[in-house]
């Protein structure tokens, strides 16, 4: 019997160190070595970004915009907050752009430097008075081709000692990596490291602010160096089932933020008890989008359903929302899907050409409302392991997890509460009372 990834991945920590298997400097490339492992163990269904568009007009413009707006940053003489945010933060609401993540509470009175990471160019540009009012830089777009030339370059120069015991470990679980495929990952991570040093080096910062710190952590490797707070900002599931909120190895190489900010008291706890940050390194300060719902608001149109995607389980949701055709039908209801926001391209536009045959089954390609303002007026919401489930208990006490995946991080939710998190396997008409 295969052990589960997240056990294989404590088991790692607990008996290998990997923090000073994977050393730089006064740093660690485990994160990242950490993040391609359990990326690895993922089924095959589950796409990432789609890269689609990222050379078209809109992609050149941002890019060059991007650079535009680094030089003016660069002849910034006074001390500023840096905020990292995610472009699939952007969104817009009473026709303004906003970013869903910055904590403009925290900014107050001090200037800022506006770094994004990457999102599909035809939804950013859709944002484009919004990134030139702030100056943003999407980062991404100036680093990622950089990163990949000189890790190519590099890769071959570089090596590094990895017991046999780290395979077996993974072995246990299933996942077969190479040496190869090691070293390149932290080729990547030296590289990425000395790019952000170069980046950050004509800018003077006082704090920062990351949404997904794990994501950034040869960002989060030069803030500590030079000794920078860091303040992570939460942008979905933390906690003991999340890989990147979870260490057994309390490394100072580590690169983890100083604090992390936390959308509500039961996330301070599940953060807590995962027990790698302390209880003053957490700190509750809300969220913006739970504070634009319209309690108020009545939607036009039929009763409905929500489902939200992570960009897999396509033809397991394709048979599940085929069985609910006849059930929807009936009661009248409709089943809208809301796609992640890095799901796009080909196999996005394969699955809606699919449902077309369904009549009670809507695809929101371009959204009136927030994601939250469906959620709260839906009859129920159903995903296999989003980050959405949450705001359902938030508003509607209750979601629906869709029994698909193996090792699903929800799992630990359905068991621990199973009267809030419900397991679901096929579609019933219970739902729908």
């Amino acid at each position: 019997m295969k052990m589960n990834i997240l056990t294989a991945l404590d088991n790692i920590e607990t008996s290998n160190n990997p923090a000073e298997i994977f050393k730089y400097k006064n740093t660690t490339s485990w994160i990242n070595i950490k993040n391609y492992l359990y990326a690895k163990s993922l089924p095959d269904s589950i796409k990432g970004a789609s890269s689609e568009g990222y050379f078209s007009k809109s992609g050149i413009y941002l890019l060059f915009l991007s650079v535009f707006h680094y030089i003016k940053l660069i002849f910034r003489v006074r001390i500023s907050n840096l905020y990292v945010g995610a472009g699939s933060g952007l969104f817009e609401h009473d026709d303004k752009s906003l970013d869903s993540y910055l904590p403009s509470n925290e900014l107050k009175g001090g200037s800022l430097l506006y770094l994004l990471s990457a999102e599909h160019p035809e939804k950013l540009i859709q944002h484009c008075a919004y990134l030139k009012k702030h100056n943003i830089v999407i980062v991404s777009y100036l680093l990622a081709p950089l990163k990949v030339v000189f890790t190519k370059l590099l890769t071959k120069f570089i090596s590094i000692e990895i017991p046999e015991a780290f395979f077996y470990e993974l072995e246990k679980s299933g996942v077969l990596v190479t040496r190869a495929e090691l070293s390149a990952i932290h080729t990547r991570f030296i590289v990425s490291y000395h790019l952000y040093k170069v980046f950050l080096l004509p800018l003077r910062i006082s704090k920062a602010y990351v949404v997904s710190a794990y994501s950034n952590t040869e960002l989060i490797s030069v803030l500590k160096e030079g000794d920078i707070e860091i303040n992570e900002l939460q942008h979905g599931l933390i906690g003991s089932t999340h890989r990147a909120y979870n260490y057994k190895c309390h490394s100072a190489l580590l690169p983890t933020p100083n604090n992390v900010l936390v959308y509500n008291e039961f996330w301070e706890k599940e953060l807590f008890n995962a027990g790698y940050y302390k209880s003053n390194q957490i700190k509750v300060t809300g969220r913006l989008k739970y504070s634009l719902v319209d309690f108020e608001l009545t939607m036009l149109g039929k009763n409905f359903v929500v489902f939200t995607g992570q960009g897999g389980f396509y033809e397991e949701m394709l048979t599940l929302f085929r069985e609910a055709e006849e059930i929807l039908s009936k009661k009248n209801i409709e089943l809208l899907y809301i796609p992640h926001p890095n799901e796009g391209g080909k196999t996005l536009a394969i699955f809606c050409q699919q449902l077309e045959s369904l009549s009670s089954v809507r695809v929101l390609l371009n959204k009136t409302f927030t994601t939250e303002q469906y959620i709260y007026n839906s009859l129920a919401h159903i995903s296999v392991y989003s980050s959405c489930h949450f705001d359902a208990i938030h508003y509607k006490h209750k979601t629906y997890v869709f029994d698909v995946m193996k090792d699903n991080p929800m799992q630990y939710y359905t068991l621990s509460y199973p009267d809030q998190y419900v397991c679901l396997k096929q579609m019933d008409e219970n739902l729908f009372n």
